[in-house]
Formats: structure tokens, C-alpha cells, sequence
């Protein structure tokens, strides 16, 4: 099972040159400046041939970040435009507003199956980041990235550095993980288990938001997200029986302390705000779940539920 799925995890280091400013949550700056300036780095076609129909799907390296195709005859999500977003930004986790030159903080990037070959361009994309200036709108400051290094298993101490900005050199992809890696410092099968949510999670139960995560919700959640994911990313379905996993996880007793926050975003693209609401808090499971525990720690690093590109939808395993 997921012998093929592999991810990757860097984390970016930035000083700060000039004054700047930050909404509480950064992950939507973070993410709409990693789009733009991707675009504007790779598109070999021209904004305008960009925005309207790709003719280089299979090459360009922004396409197959932000909008990977899904093919005409494909069993997974067949009628849909894409396949979700290889990659998980997790922004700087501090709730600081101003930056003053000589101030430093650092970003995590998540690459998953093919998605690893694209380092080198997304190195210099973090760079540009930076270098073209970051924070909210109208009051940007210049940014200088210092350094990337590669992240290991979390049971793992192997952090090294694979760029630096005196060298301006990449020295390899890092420390390429798969749920071997995942699974390797869990030593006992508990019979309970606490999730914290650090970041807004958005799931739909029956069409509606929901902050009333039940142990066959999160399964349910994980096992298509960490499908779709290996599926187009990694060229390997989940051999799983899906629907079994899904029955017995609703023997899985739940007790939660959940609060809904609200995190809008304006797009300055569709110019319009977009809501990214969702909960945070603490969900404890007990009951047999053995069975589950490769989606639940893959899920860790994988995120949960929408909007998981700009940092939504972490947890943390207690």
C-alpha cells in the first residue's frame, strides 16, 4: 500500500529588509505571491494564452502546481478541471503584524510525488518572493531568503541545509519521505488518540460545513484525499477497501472542544472575497484503530478538508 507515494518538506528562512506589514494569518499572502510569480517565472505561452487554454499542460511548470489536468479518461474525478494541489504551505505560525529590517521568520513547503522535480524552480520562485517584495498589499517590504533546508520524518532529527544565498547553489531534492518513514517511530498501537487542529479546517458532511468531526468524517476525508493525491501525483491508486475502513470507523467513539473562526480572502484575481472559515480546537478518538493509523500520521503532514495550499487544515498528533 502507497509503496510509490513519496512527499518532501522544506523550510524557507527570510530576513527582512525593508518594513512590512502581515495579516494575522499569512498563509493567504504566501500563497497568492507563490501563484503569481510562479505564472509570471514559467508561463511559456503569455498571460493571456495562460489564462484561457494552456497548450503546454504536459511541460509548463505552473500548470502542473496550480492547475494539474485531469484526463478525459481518467477513473478519478473524470468531469473535473484538476486534480488537487500538489503541494501544502504552511506559513510562519506567529500572529506578529510589523517587520522591521534585521527580523527573520521562515515558511514550510510540502511537495508530493512528482511535484519534487520542480524544486530548483520553486527555490527561485521563494527567492523572488523576497526579492519582489511580501506582505499585504500596498505596504510590502523586500525580504531576503537565507536559506532552505530539507525536513525529515518528525521522529527524526536529519535537518541540513540544501541552499544557501551565498552559494545561490541547490545541493539535491533533500530527504524524500514514504509512510515507511511515517510509521517508523510508531512503536505501540494506542487504542486512543488526540488530534489538535492548529490551522481552519473546512470539511462538508452532506453539503454543509461542519465542525462536528466524527472518526468516520476524518477517514472518509483523508482516505480521498490521500487517494486523489497518489493517484495523479505519485502514478498509484490506494489499494484499500475504502468502503470497509469507512464502516468500521464509525465504531470509533469521539469527544471534541471545536470553535468555528472566520478567515476570508479577497482575490484580487475574481476581485471578490472568498469565504475560508473552518474549525480549530482538539478531537480525541478511542476505539480500534489500528487500521487507520497510516492515513491519520500521513495526514499530518498532508493537511485536511479545503483550502490546504494556503496552510488549512493541520493537525498535529498529541
Amino acid at each position: 500500500m502507497l509503496q510509490n507515494f513519496r512527499f518532501a518538506r522544506y523550510r524557507f528562512t527570510y530576513t527582512v529588509q525593508e518594513p512590512l506589514k502581515m495579516p494575522e494569518y499569512k498563509g493567504n499572502v504566501f500563497r497568492s505571491r507563490f501563484g503569481y510569480l510562479l505564472r509570471d517565472i514559467t508561463c511559456i505561452g503569455g498571460e493571456a494564452e495562460c489564462q484561457t487554454q494552456c497548450q503546454f499542460t504536459d511541460r509548463c511548470v505552473y500548470s502542473k502546481c496550480f492547475e494539474t489536468p485531469v484526463p478525459d479518461d481518467s477513473p478519478i474525478l473524470r468531469g473535473q478541471p484538476f486534480a488537487p494541489h500538489p503541494f501544502i504551505l504552511q506559513p510562519p505560525r506567529t500572529r506578529k503584524l510589523d517587520y522591521t529590517p534585521g527580523d527573520t521568520f521562515t515558511c514550510t513547503l510540502t511537495l508530493i510525488g512528482e511535484a519534487i522535480n520542480l524544486l530548483p524552480w520553486l527555490v527561485f520562485t521563494f527567492r523572488e518572493i523576497g526579492k519582489r517584495r511580501v506582505g499585504i498589499r500596498g505596504i510590502r517590504g523586500q525580504c531576503h531568503l537565507e536559506k532552505v533546508k530539507t525536513l525529515p520524518a518528525r521522529n527524526s532529527q536529519n535537518i541540513r541545509t540544501i541552499y544557501t544565498a551565498e552559494t545561490e547553489l541547490l545541493t539535491d531534492d533533500g530527504v524524500i519521505l514514504g509512510i515507511d518513514d511515517i510509521m517508523q517511530g510508531v512503536h505501540q498501537v494506542p487504542n486512543e488518540i488526540e488530534l489538535e487542529f492548529l490551522t481552519s479546517t473546512s470539511i462538508k458532511v452532506n453539503g454543509r460545513w461542519t465542525d462536528n468531526l466524527t472518526f468516520e468524517h476524518l477517514i472518509r476525508n483523508l482516505l480521498r484525499r490521500i487517494r486523489f493525491l497518489s493517484y495523479f501525483h505519485c502514478g498509484e491508486d490506494l489499494a484499500v477497501d475504502a468502503r470497509a475502513l469507512i464502516a468500521d470507523a464509525g465504531a470509533v467513539k469521539d469527544i471534541s472542544d471545536f470553535h468555528w473562526i472566520r478567515a476570508d480572502r479577497y482575490s484580487y484575481r475574481t476581485e471578490k472575497s472568498i469565504p475560508m472559515g473552518g474549525f480549530i480546537g482538539k478531537v480525541r478518538f478511542t476505539g480500534a484503530l489500528e487500521p487507520f493509523l497510516p492515513f491519520i500520521y500521513l495526514g499530518e503532514y498532508l493537511h485536511i478538508g479545503h483550502h490546504t495550499a494556503f496552510g488549512h487544515g493541520q493537525y498535529h498528533i498529541n
